[in-house]
């Protein structure tokens, strides 16, 4: 059962117990810092942020005014959903240059980061590593951000900052109570900038919160604490600090009532060096006259020491030692004894419930043959309120063995309180272990953690009490870092290691315990009022009731002393034990029941009575018990009560039975016998009342009490159930904000776009209506914002355009795109339709998309008309025309070619397009033709050749082969066309020519 928080001070001078075993080392630390003239107390900060409903935006805030360059490492624990994949890791990198990311189990936290928690885990911080924790199955919200304050305040102490921001429930709260007592600083968010106040009220409600902020604000003083935490220092001098420090602790005293004079020097100084840095204040004496100010500050530094917080079962090896020892002592026991523990400095009470546990398991089943009373005092009463209350964390029992938790404590929404019985043993008092009187006749007295704080002086007074208030061989359990070296003589060592000491017999005056108590009451300054004047009436009555008022007192309806007139020593007598001004208390014995009778018959006959006749020990003078009803307001009815001496010649009880008469003896005690059972029968028919009365009433009051709790209980479960998955909704909702605001951007980045093209595009939906379109169709169609929502064909009824309605019927019907040309008068459109679907691949209607291509049409068709007439140049000419590929196929014949290739080589022109001269020509004409079109295409130029190609009837036919390159937009050779001139057809033709008669 590990420890929970570092120790911190508590209050003088019944301190709360909180610490771990190291609070000597560290105390000795701080002392060794403090007492260092000008000594920066330099430390290494870790941020840890807590949030829930609405926190995203306020950790949006909070991250972006961060700085990026302050060297802290920052952990977000947010709730999220179990199931849900939460994007904050990237919502929060956009606001922020710092590196944001999830935590990975082991992972080590680096400067100027900040890190997320995965969904459905816990987070825990031991060996200056993360660590990921599977939560448990109870319906709370995750991560815990109570479990991970808890870890980070016993790990790193003074040097966390405990951030809560919004959020439902309070989850939180007492991690802050943790990290405060534990020295870290505590920040909420002002509630009225919350979306959600749950989480930062029940932070401030603990009154452990040092500031109370904006989201904001919060980070700037976050930047200004860590960057100047080594700006305040402890005086520098040793001779005026201690003076000063009295000053200040003398004001808090007046202020709050509290008295820190015995506190060592250095645990006050951390303390007060806390508040500076929380005001800003570089220096003490800025500090005292800010409380001059200020008064209330005073109240802060009072609180800042009275921090409560304590763990279950700390130190566990100190446990099993105060098991055995406790076991040792009870076995001494006998049914019907006393079992009386007193746990001074009880804080929240767990300590106090660890003991009373510990109790129970050792006395199973017989326990309720004891009369066990636990009495757990401090005097923070905001922290016994807590420990009244007996409802803790699960966090907080992570230390306590499951099955006493399922003994011990019951489940109550995001808490587990404390058993009823265990409840009903334990008495919490407002006590101070010095001024106030001790309780008496202890088997055990449980104050660890507490001494340390203590000057030696103060150390010696305490031992001396709690020697006072134990049973003899009674035991006296001290935290590991405490001993009772001061008072060894007063206490045997049962265990050494674990702090556990033994009552020795030494006999200690109870005059001494008294005024060492009367020590501790503070002496009021004779220079205080002085007294007023007494008038001459008030001289007089004082006068008048010292000479002929007999010894008399005055008491209000509840027997409370409220005046004392003369000398009552005689008659009253103070008990041991707790100071009790009752008057039946103070009563000797053997009268208090006559005084009851007395007291009764006067109230009811509203008349005096007077008693039986006594005599005093002393002297043995008669008097009689006088009871005298004091008329006045009804409100706080009064009743003088005297001891009223009886004259000398009536007989008394004291005289001899020689010297009186049997009769009066006999009928002295016929009178007390009857007195005696009137009051008795007073008593019975006034107890028998009020028991009818109470049982009846305690009935109803049961029958309701149960009623009540269990609706309560179905309540508080459905509400937390509600409020878990409200929270769960409350961060999903947020995120889906966040997308909601870039789908908008990104829609309004669509349109942009589509009103940006200069071709029309319209969107079609389900049953053809009309969803969406650009300012290009806007003008096409004539469209509006009113017909959005509208039937396309109702759209379109009569428009010049309205064909499109028959893609659209194709596209929806078929599934398919569909692409065709529409013409409306002069103007040329290329039509594309394509089906608008699902991620499932649901039909949802299509898109339209209609391009003027009425200038590339124009273009088109001159480039038609042009292709016509070279095709038809190319047709009737007399020359052989091709064009072949880069790779030498053939991609164009002219009819004088293809005439020419049939007679040749029998081929047809389709037969020869795409093929090479290889798969036409002989080898020999292929390889000649492939290495002149080569050569075009190495120097890009024309070339001019003579060229014979034989015939099929063995003759050769002459031609004149002129090839030139076909060159691309970027210059590059991409085909060959070559033009043969038949030479031969000329010559014979030339020859016919000269052969003619002339």
């Amino acid at each position: 059962m590990p420890d929970i928080i570092e120790p911190v001070p508590g209050h003088s001078p019944d301190a709360p117990v909180c610490g771990t075993s190291s609070d000597a080392a560290s105390e000795a630390a701080s002392e060794a810092a403090l007492s260092m003239p000008g000594a920066l107390l330099r430390r290494q900060f870790m941020v840890a942020i807590g949030a829930s409903a609405g926190g995203l935006e306020a950790l949006s805030v909070l991250i972006s005014h961060l700085p990026a360059d302050l060297g802290v490492p920052y952990v977000i624990l947010q709730h999220l959903s179990p199931t849900y994949r939460s994007m904050l890791a990237q919502l929060l990198g956009r606001e922020t240059t710092m590196q944001v990311q999830e935590i990975e189990d082991g992972m080590v936290p680096e400067p100027n980061c900040i890190y997320t928690t995965p969904p459905n885990r816990n987070l825990d911080f031991r060996d200056d590593r993360f660590h990921l924790v599977e939560p448990a199955l109870e319906v709370l919200p995750k991560p815990s951000v109570n479990a991970f304050l808890y870890a980070v305040a016993e790990a790193r102490g003074e040097d966390v900052i405990g951030v809560i921001l919004s959020g439902t429930g309070s989850d939180g709260a007492s991690g802050l109570r943790a990290v405060k007592a534990s020295g870290g600083l505590t920040f909420a968010q002002e509630p009225s900038t919350a979306k959600y106040t749950g989480m930062p009220q029940a932070a401030i409600d603990t009154e452990c919160v040092d500031w109370v902020l904006p989201p904001a604000e919060i980070a700037r003083e976050i930047a200004r604490l860590v960057r100047t935490h080594g700006q305040i220092q402890p005086p520098n001098s040793a001779e005026t600090s201690p003076a000063t420090l009295k000053t200040l602790l003398a004001k808090v005293q007046r202020y709050t009532k509290v008295d820190f004079s015995g506190y060592k020097e250095s645990t006050v100084w951390r303390r007060i060096l806390r508040r500076m840095a929380a005001n800003r204040v570089a220096n003490l004496d800025d500090y005292i006259a800010l409380t001059r100010k200020n008064p209330d500050e005073l109240g802060q530094l009072c609180k800042d020491i009275l921090i409560s917080v304590t763990s279950f079962f700390r130190d566990t090896e100190s446990f099993v030692a105060l098991k055995q020892a406790l076991a040792d002592r009870l076995s001494a026991k006998q049914p019907g004894d006393e079992i009386r523990i007193w746990v001074p400095g009880c804080a929240t009470g767990e300590e106090v419930y660890s003991i009373a546990i510990l109790l129970f398991e050792l006395l199973g089943a017989a326990r309720h043959d004891y009369k066990i009373q636990i009495f757990a005092t401090d005097i923070d009463m905001a922290a016994m309120g807590l420990a009244r209350r007996g409802h803790y964390s699960e966090a907080s029992l992570s230390g306590v063995e499951p099955a006493l938790v399922a003994r011990y404590f019951k489940p109550n929404g995001d808490t587990y309180e404390i058993s009823k019985e265990l409840r009903e043993t334990v008495v919490f008092a407002r006590q101070n272990v010095v001024q106030d009187p001790p309780f008496l006749r202890l088997d055990l007295v449980s104050c660890r953690n507490l001494l340390i704080y203590f000057q030696n002086s103060l150390q010696e007074r305490v031992l001396d009490i709690f020697h006072y208030a134990l049973a003899p061989a009674g035991l006296l359990f001290l935290g590991k870092s405490e001993t009772v070296y001061q008072r060894e003589n007063l206490f045997d060592t049962v265990q050494r290691d674990q702090r556990i000491f033994r009552r020795r017999d030494t006999p200690v005056a109870k005059s001494t315990v008294v005024s060492l108590m009367m020590d501790a009451v503070p002496v009021h300054r004779s220079g205080a009022l002085a007294p007023r004047p007494r008038t001459l009436e008030e001289r007089f009555f004082a006068a008048a009731a010292g000479v002929y008022v007999p010894p008399s007192v005055m008491v209000n309806a509840q027997m409370e002393l409220r005046h004392v007139f003369g000398d009552v020593g005689e008659f009253l007598r103070l008990a041991p034990g707790r100071v009790d001004f009752n008057l039946l208390s103070l009563i000797r014995k053997e009268w208090r029941t006559e005084l009851q009778t007395l007291i009764h018959q006067a109230q009811h006959k509203r008349a005096s009575v007077m008693g039986r006749t006594h005599v005093t020990e002393s002297d043995g003078a008669p008097f009689r018990m006088a009871v005298h009803p004091i008329p006045g307001s009804e409100a706080e009815p009064m009743l003088l009560i005297g001891f009223e001496p009886v004259a000398p010649g009536e007989p008394t009880r004291a005289s001899s039975s020689d010297d009186l008469h049997p009769g009066l003896v006999t009928k002295d005690l016929e009178d007390e016998l009857i007195a005696t059972r009137e009051h008795l029968q007073t008593v019975i028919e006034e107890l028998e009342t009020s028991n009818e009365e109470t049982q009846a009433l305690n009935e109803e009051m049961q029958a309701s009490n149960e009623e009540l709790q269990a609706a309560n209980e179905e309540l508080q479960a459905a509400n937390e159930e509600l409020q878990s998955t409200n929270e769960e909704l409350t961060t999903v909702n947020e995120e889906l904000q966040i997308k909601s605001a870039e789908l908008a951007e990104a829609n309004a980045d669509l349109e942009s776009i589509q009103s940006s093209v200069d071709y029309a595009i319209v969107v079609v939906g389900e049953q053809q209506r009309l969803l969406r379109y650009n300012d290009t169709a806007t003008r096409l169609f004539n469209l509006s914002p009113s017909r959005v929502g509208d039937s396309l064909r109702d759209v379109l009824a009569g428009h010049r355009l309205n064909a499109v309605l028959e893609a659209v019927d194709e596209v929806i019907a078929s599934r398919r795109a569909v692409e065709r040309e529409l013409t409306e008068g002069q103007r040329h459109y290329l039509l594309h339709a394509s089906p608008r679907l699902t991620n499932q691949g649901e039909m949802r209607g299509c898109v339209l998309s209609l391009l003027d291509e009425t200038p590339l049409f124009e273009i088109q068709r001159e480039l038609r008309d042009k292709e016509k007439r070279l095709m038809a140049i190319m047709t009737f000419s007399t020359t052989l025309i091709s064009v072949k590929d880069a790779s030498g196929r053939y991609e164009m014949l002219n009819p004088r070619f293809a005439a020419f290739l049939h007679q040749l080589t029998g081929l047809s022109a389709a037969d020869a397009l795409g093929k090479t001269d290889q798969q036409i020509f002989p080898a020999e004409i292929a390889r000649i033709f492939r290495e002149r079109d080569l050569e075009v295409l190495r120097t890009s130029a024309a070339t001019e050749l003579h060229e014979a190609l034989p015939l099929p009837d063995g003759r050769a036919t002459q031609f004149i082969a002129l090839r030139f390159p076909m060159l691309s937009d970027d210059g590059v050779v991409v085909a060959v066309c070559t033009k043969w001139v038949d030479v031969s057809s000329l010559q014979r033709e030339h020859r016919d020519g000269e052969h003619l008669p002339g």
